[in-house]
């Protein structure tokens, strides 16, 4: 049975839903995930077949890409 994971962001405006299986977890410790957090490291989940469902906001969420690297950050 194919998983379904519900979330928010922190004020609720934006909801969304991942239909799917993530098939990797990695805590990363590169410069650039310290960056994004502000820790040690940052926890990324990674699917290649899981399907992102906007429910509401999603003209609020903002992605800046890194160029010349593989980083995207959406906030």
């Amino acid at each position: 049975m194919e998983a379904s994971n519900v979330g928010t962001c922190l004020c609720g405006e934006v909801k969304f839903e991942v239909m799917g299986d993530f098939e990797n977890f990695f805590l990363c410790h590169c410069k650039y995930c310290q960056k994004d957090t502000g820790s040690a490291h940052a926890a990324n989940l990674f699917s290649s077949r899981a399907k992102l469902i906007w429910r509401a906001g999603e003209k609020m969420v903002k992605t800046f890409n890194l160029p010349g690297t593989k980083h995207i950050k959406s906030f």
